[in-house]
């Protein structure tokens, strides 16, 4: 529902006069091997994957 939420707002430039948060930050890191890792600030990742692929939507 936020990406939703979000991506109306940003059609309309300003998501703070819709009552809807900015974006968090996200640090993205990438193992050795390939591997992907998504964390909020300074904590643990919240979500990784080992071997990431591409796909088409």
């Amino acid at each position: 529902m936020r990406a939703r939420e979000w991506a109306i707002a940003g059609a309309f430039r300003e998501p703070s006069d819709y009552d809807i948060p900015d974006l968090p930050s996200w640090r993205v890191s990438r193992s050795e091997c390939g591997g992907l890792a998504f964390a909020d600030g300074d904590g643990e990742p919240f979500i990784a994957a080992d071997q990431p692929v591409a796909v088409r939507r």
